[in-house]
């Protein structure tokens, strides 16, 4: 409310009054951390700028104080002296983070063609979204130029990145229909609030929605889709269910799958306290012919994951406490000879089990424009493959006789302020971990509003601890590392945002550099994989996205650009170059008649690297230009209005791959139906 409020000073001083309305784009930044009054408004003012569509807060001042509304003309004010009124700022909710780069809504999405998680998060400009198989059954996701493992994955603030190996961090139990929105965030922004983000990451909200929604649909390769999402309020308790299982006979051999998910998560908002609890599990089962080698043909992955969180957030006064506590366990099986399909030779070993935990508890407090946090983390893994030997002990059975564990125990500060319009936010962290030892890590952002536009600055130091998986695995023609040093990287970035009312445009330009990278490489001549720190690698880049709505059209453009600057030397790099070097992509959404709404979106991708085909051929990954379109026909059936869809993917029939030599699906349709909002 107090973003369309001009001040009267800028005297720093506990309180401050506004005495006129204005469209300041720069009010809000400057009333932060300071308690706002508002006294003596008179009615004939507010009634006129609510007419030229300002922002409305001195009428809900009044309705929230019980005030009667009455017009007046301006020869015959009426003032009225206004009771306090305070107002909660969104980095006090509980879902809220730091001040995101880019967002995407629930408003924003509904109007392309998408149909999971990741294929959402592969909207946002800069993000690399590369997977094995369809349906969100495996992906990696990087950001700017960065590996899969590099990737901070938060689900409603809460960091909840895989311990074990960037390739299970989307193993989350939740679905397109539970997103209310997605954040992407860059390191100085994980660093406002308390998370060391390597090159980024993004944060996952899952939404409070109002009623209901129950959706079916199917489509080629026997694919088929159920699901439903509920809320229910009981007093001031907020009781949401979600539910979806997908599966599919696969789009060629053994690449059929299951998964479901379940979510059950309880909110209760408060005039001081807000509290949140969650609780899910996701499982998955797939066939996943050549996902880690063209060799076998016949590989079959299953994994279980299970979350929980409660959040609670406090004010007093000027106070804000936020404190969560949290876990996730993950169970994963991998068989290189998929058992029922093929027998397996002689030499091999058996299946690859491993079960990771992660749990931690976290709590920041605020104070104006200063900050004060801390956490304990503990990330842990028993295994067949990775860990060290565990002398007398099988737990929970002898398929994990192996082990490895570490504790991270962190401080985090930060301050903000304003200098003559000039917003700046200094963070720091200082970590001690008890395989690595001590770390830190710290950022400074700056903004600053010139007309419609603010102008931002961003300088960042951030660190990545290696996973289990660069640690300890060893197989047929790979052999890790257990003397791993900490991935660590420099980041600057300069950018500028802007509204237009019915536009809204953002562009980032950026450079990391990193260091002591972790990657898997191989010499020319060998066939092994080793994992170490190697070279230097630096990304320059920028983003651009852009969003416009004019009337029963809405269209959305984004472009990233990447360069990657390495010297492997003799070595082979496994995934550090294979990188989007151009990723563009426009989508138009059209609402043809009241019931009749059409969509369409084309991406066009380049990627840098090489994969090697099932001839042992080298091939470079190329470009392709992908084009999905859909159509939705609703119907109105008063509080449960029935929506009916067809989708269609990959309509050129493009042959392409994301990760190694995997084929990616050709044309593909999908239909169904929705009831609910």
């Amino acid at each position: 409310m107090v973003c369309a409020m001009k001040k009267l000073n800028l005297q720093q001083q506990s309180a401050f009054r506004f005495r006129r309305f204005c469209r300041g784009a720069w009010a809000a930044y400057s009333s932060m951390h300071r308690e706002v009054t508002i006294g003596r408004v008179a009615s004939y003012i507010a009634d006129r700028q609510l007419r030229k569509a300002a922002a409305p807060v001195a009428v809900a001042a009044a309705l929230a104080a019980g005030v009667p509304a009455m017009a007046q003309t301006a020869d015959e004010p009426q003032e009225r002296e206004l009771p306090a009124v305070e107002i909660i700022l969104a980095a006090d909710s509980l879902r809220a983070s730091a001040e995101p780069a880019v967002v995407l809504t629930a408003s924003d999405f509904q109007n392309t063609s998408v149909r999971t998680v990741g294929e959402l998060l592969a909207l946002l400009p800069g993000l690399d979204l590369r997977t094995r198989g369809v349906d969100d059954v495996q992906a990696d996701l990087a950001m700017r130029g960065g590996t899969f493992d590099q990737m901070v994955v938060l689900l409603g603030g809460v960091n909840l990145t895989d311990p074990q190996t960037g390739h299970h961090a989307l193993d989350l139990p939740i679905d397109l229909a539970m997103v209310e929105r997605v954040e992407l965030l860059t390191p100085a922004q994980l660093l406002a609030r308390g998370v060391v983000g390597f090159c980024g990451g993004i944060n996952i909200v899952v939404g409070e929605r109002e009623g209901g929604r129950a959706e079916l649909s199917g489509g080629s390769h026997g694919t088929a889709a159920a699901k439903l999402v509920a809320t229910e309020r009981r007093g001031p308790w907020s009781l949401t269910t979600a539910g979806a299982y997908h599966r599919s006979d696969g789009y060629r051999h053994n690449t059929d799958y299951r998964h479901g998910s379940l979510l059950l998560q309880a909110t209760r908002h408060g005039e001081r306290d807000d509290v949140q609890l969650s609780l899910g599990g996701q499982l998955k089962g797939f066939g996943s012919e050549a996902f880690y080698s063209i060799d076998y043909p016949d590989q079959y992955e299953a994994t279980r994951t299970l979350t929980a969180t409660a959040a609670h957030v406090h004010r007093f006064g000027g106070w804000s406490q936020h404190s969560a506590a949290y876990g996730r366990l993950h169970a994963d099986r991998f068989e290189l000879f998929r058992e029922g399909r093929v027998e397996p030779p002689a030499w091999y070993g058996g299946h690859n089990r491993h079960l990771s935990d992660l749990a931690g508890v976290r709590t920041m407090a605020r104070w104006r424009g200063l900050s004060l946090g801390a956490e304990l983390r503990h990330e842990g893994i028993v295994s067949n493959v990775l860990g060290d030997s565990v002398q007398g002990r099988r737990w929970p059975s002898d398929d994990y006789p192996v082990a490895a564990s570490r504790l991270d125990a962190s401080l985090f500060a930060g301050y903000s302020g304003e200098w003559r319009r000039l917003m700046w936010q200094l963070s720091a962290l200082g970590l001690y971990n008890s395989q690595f030892g001590l770390h830190r890590a710290w950022a400074v952002n700056m903004s600053y509003p010139v007309s419609r536009f603010r102008l931002r600055l961003s300088l960042s130091e951030a660190y990545r601890m290696p996973t289990f998986t660069d640690l300890y695995y060893v197989g047929p023609n790979q052999v890790a590392d257990r003397d791993l040093s900490p991935e660590r990287s420099l980041s600057a970035e300069a950018g500028v945002s802007g509204s237009f009312g019915w536009a809204r445009v953002d562009l980032a330009l950026y450079r990391r550099h990193g260091r002591q990278i972790i990657d898997w490489m191989r010499r020319p001549d060998e066939e092994v994989w080793y994992s170490m720190n190697h070279a230097v690698v630096d990304a320059t880049g920028l983003d651009f996205s852009a969003t416009a709505r004019w009337q029963w059209l809405e269209g959305q453009a984004a472009y990233s650009f990447c360069h990657i600057d390495q010297d492997p030397g003799d070595w082979i790099s496994g995934s550090a170059l294979d990188y989007l070097r151009h990723k563009a992509r426009l989508a138009l959404a059209a609402r043809v008649t009241r019931r009749l709404t059409l969509k369409a979106d084309a991406a066009y991708r380049f990627r840098e690297g090489q994969y090697v085909d099932a001839d042992k051929v080298p091939r470079p990954y190329g470009d392709v230009l992908l084009v999905n379109a859909s159509a939705e026909y609703s119907l109105d059936l008063g509080r449960c209005p029935l929506t009916l869809y067809v989708s269609g993917y990959n309509l050129t029939d493009r042959d392409y791959r994301d990760h190694g030599g995997i084929p990616q699906p050709g044309v593909t349709f999908m239909a169904g139906v929705r009831l609910g909002d």
